[in-house]
């Protein structure tokens, strides 16, 4: 039946009435955030709180987890690219890095009324690194901090309280040394980012900016070295069973045998949640403390944790201040800690950052039921959280720190080895010695000891204190005059033609030039197909490998801060390569490659020349054997670093220690990952072992070429074992040999994953790159000028030095290799 026209009039009309409808319904809009975290869990909670904020507000935040170990580069990369996301949660320097370089929103100047009512809820003092020269670049988040665990029932046999001053802290270690105990430090052991922790009750930050602008470096008062001194002693005049020992630390707490027992801790106020879970068994026979006081000073507790930030490229900017005010709102915050305590692993409460959380207005939140658990560690965190402070941060303040952090790992060498030597003199271990210190024994020893340490740190920070402070005088001289006029056109700068857009359009043309040359000329037409199947690798060489090569040449030639556009790039022609190869870094990271190449390379080829030789042969589980020889080559860096950092972990927990001590080889543990002496030869060992697999089948594979009558002919003529090895097997292997040691050299020139990943096991208390950069090869060096001091014109002058050293040791290998086959 026909359709009147009646019918498709009204058919339209509620068309267009369903479109107005549409059109009147508010769309959704999706809010990026990107969350900084180590738990899932921690995703999942942000996402039921998104939820409730979408309901209320008509807004989704996609929440996007970032694991802690790589989130600078994705931050960078994605402002890089300008895709940053709306909101982020970034740690304490976030603000400071991204922030002054233009990556960020002042809250201040672009939410005057909104960020008023955010510093309302904070002490000023807590908000100070959060800006720089008025401005306000962030939010503290999630808040960390240190307290005292004890076992009551330890202490009252020993006669023993919670310590409240440094002093008594000392005593009571030295106490429960001397009745065969020791104590655990985790955390900021070592750590020189906390090193306030020790100067701040004395009002000394390390770097200081007065209020008339002088800038000061504090490291040479006798007051900082005297509590500089204090973080030493904690450190490393103890006996403590290590650090990284994740769960067995509360197994150790839990214990009674002297020996094995801690029960003394310093560590995260996160762990109160674990101990309480795990070991329910010691309820009544433990409690928390605040971190003991200066004793000539007033309380203060270093603060870590997290900030939110807002992109300044967010096309949402007004949301993501919607979501960051109501993440900071107390019913918000309430949720946190109650999502926290309700969780059955990756225990811990959060320390709530806003200061009403703390106040007598939330007492009734504090005292339900759900909390009661909870209920000292609340009167702990509320009697620290005063305590907190932050100072300004410093242009320059990066490379000012790892100079003391440096100096830091050199005295942490220096005590240990002179521990052992006086332990020597003694005719006793140094955990010996250590307990006899502990029990009142040797004191004139001791104190000439300490004497001996406080002279050598003074003598260290009087050699390092000049540098930082012209550091932070060139580095803030710098940034006026590069950045000053910068920020404020960073819009038109954005439009601006860069490097990357020519180096992209002078590819295309070429690319385009080669297709019209192949369409146009019936010659290549012919063979049209062939060249299709040439496009894909060649568009993939010229996207991914040309194109970045050029830019990076340019940059090496530049001035250039990775947040910032292209077009902000400041020419300045060789400037780069003189500072790197004037500055002394560059030389002694080449000279740090050239000693792990020489260790790791050679023999590495020789352990593969003799297994592989040996597996040539017909042995009895064959199979097994290979499999086992092969099996580091299909295994991920990070699995081998974490097999190996428990390997070489410093305490008697680790199993290499453990091995050592059970056959009486040594008498103390030894200090593989946190002593500038040994961390370099435990990378050589771990990359050694990794790169067996992969030499030894490339041998195997040459070894099985060579025929077996020429063994037959050899063993007749009465040739043994290692003739046959030596006059045919290495002879039949020669091209082998030279591809290995061509790669090996290429592969021991471009280490790195072996090294992050191995230091990352040493905590966060040495440098990244192993005690005092022991470590810091060229390729590191390469990451630590990137992506820590952001001066990505220098990163790329120093990776294209080392692009040509490659090269050149290539074609001399080359060169040697043809002359060699040659002669023969």
């Amino acid at each position: 039946m026909e359709k009147s026209p009646r019918f498709y009039r009204r058919l339209s009309s509620f068309f267009v009435f369903l479109l107005l409808l549409l059109a009147q319904a508010p769309a959704q809009r999706t809010l990026k955030f990107w969350a900084v975290t180590g738990s899932v869990l921690d995703v999942e909670m942000y996402r039921s709180i998104a939820r409730d904020f979408e309901r209320a507000n008509n807004v989704h935040v996609e929440v996007t987890p970032i694991a802690w170990g790589n989130f600078q580069m994705k931050y960078f990369t994605a402002m890089a690219a300008g895709l940053p996301p709306d909101i982020g949660v970034t740690n304490l320097g976030g603000p400071f890095d991204y922030g002054t370089v233009g990556g960020l929103v002042d809250l201040l100047a672009d939410f005057p009324e909104e960020a008023k009512e955010l510093e309302k809820q904070f002490d000023p003092k807590l908000l100070e690194m959060f800006g720089v020269g008025g401005k306000l670049y962030g939010i503290p988040c999630d808040l960390s901090t240190l307290v005292t665990y004890y076992r009551t029932d330890i202490f009252k046999k020993l006669g023993l309280r919670a310590p409240q001053t440094w002093s008594e802290l000392n005593k009571t270690i030295g106490t429960l040394e001397a009745n065969g105990y020791q104590y655990y430090f985790g955390f900021t052991n070592g750590a020189q980012w906390a090193i306030g922790l020790y100067t701040m009750p004395y009002g000394l930050p390390g770097l200081q900016r007065k209020p008339d602008g002088t800038l000061t470096v504090n490291w040479e008062n006798p007051k900082y070295q005297e509590a500089v001194m204090e973080a030493l002693r904690l450190w490393h005049m103890h006996n403590s069973p290590g650090k990284d020992l994740g769960s067995r630390v509360v197994g150790m707490f839990r214990s009674d045998n002297p020996g094995e027992a801690i029960p003394l801790m310093l560590e995260l106020h996160t762990n109160f949640s674990g101990i309480h879970h795990d070991v329910p068994e010691l309820d009544g026979k433990w409690d928390i403390a605040p971190w003991p006081k200066a004793d000539d000073g007033r309380p203060y507790n270093v603060m870590g944790g997290t900030s939110y930030v807002i992109f300044r490229k967010s096309k949402m900017k007004r949301e993501a201040m919607a979501w960051m005010r109501y993440l900071l709102s107390n019913p918000v915050q309430e949720k946190m800690v109650l999502m926290h305590l309700q969780r059955s692993t990756d225990l811990g409460m959060p320390l709530p950052s806003p200061k009403s959380m703390w106040s007598n207005e939330a007492e009734s939140f504090w005292n339900q039921p759900s909390l009661a658990s909870s209920r000292k560690l609340f009167d702990v965190l509320r009697s620290v959280y005063p305590s907190f402070a932050t100072v300004e941060p410093i242009h320059g303040s990066t490379e000012a720190n790892r100079l003391e952090s440096n100096l830091l790992d050199q005295m942490g060498t220096y005590i240990l080895d002179h521990l052992d030597g006086l332990a020597r003199q003694k005719g006793m271990s140094r955990s010996e010695l250590i307990r006899a210190f502990g029990a009142g024994k040797f004191t004139d020893e001791h104190a000439a000891l300490e004497q001996d340490i406080a002279a050598q740190l003074k003598k260290g920070y009087g050699e390092i204190a000049p540098k930082a402070l012209e550091l932070l005088r060139s580095e803030t001289a710098r940034y006026q005059a590069r950045y000053g006029d910068i920020i404020d056109r960073l819009p038109q700068l954005e439009r601006q033609t860069n490097i990357l857009d020519y180096v992209k359009w002078a590819a295309a043309a070429v690319l385009f030039g080669l297709t019209a040359l192949v369409v146009g000329r019936p010659k290549y037409r012919k063979h049209a197909i062939s060249y299709l199947f040439v496009a894909t690798p060649l568009v993939l060489a010229i996207v991914f490998v040309f194109v970045p090569a050029v830019v990076a040449l340019f940059l090496s030639m530049t001035d250039y801060h990775p947040v910032l556009p292209l077009s902000t790039a400041a020419w300045v022609g060789t400037e780069n390569y003189k500072t790197i190869v004037h500055s002394g870094d560059l030389t002694a990271s080449f000279g740090r490659t050239i000693v792990y190449a020489l260790f790791s390379m050679p023999v590495g080829i020789v352990i593969s020349l003799v297994c592989a030789y040996l597996l040539n042969y017909k042995l009895k589980g064959q199979r097994f054997w290979r499999f086992l020889y092969f099996s580091p080559l299909v295994t991920s860096v990070v699995s081998i670093a974490l097999i190996f950092g428990q390997l070489f972990l410093g305490g008697p927990q680790g199993w290499l220690n453990a091995l050592l001590m059970k056959l009486h080889l040594v008498k103390d543990p030894i200090q593989f990952l946190t002593s500038e002496h040994y961390f370099l030869d435990c990378v050589i060992i771990l990359a050694i072992w990794q790169g067996l697999a992969f030499t030894i089948l490339v041998f195997l594979a040459g070894l099985q070429q060579v025929p077996d009558a020429l063994y037959e002919a050899a063993e007749i003529d009465g040739a043994g074992t290692s003739r046959r090895f030596w006059h045919i097997a290495l002879p039949g292997i020669r091209p082998q040999l030279f591809f290995v040691t061509v790669l090996g050299l290429i592969g021991s020139f471009q280490v790195f994953e072996v090294i992050y990943t191995l230091a990352g096991k040493s905590g966060d208390a040495g440098a990244r790159f192993g005690p005092n950069d022991s470590a810091l090869t060229v390729v590191p060096l390469i990451f630590h000028t990137a992506f820590e001091t952001y001066e990505m014109g220098k990163s790329a002058a120093i990776a294209y030095v080392l692009f040509a050293v490659i090269l050149l040791l290539t074609a001399a290998q080359a060169f040697f290799y043809r002359r060699a086959e040659a002669r023969s």
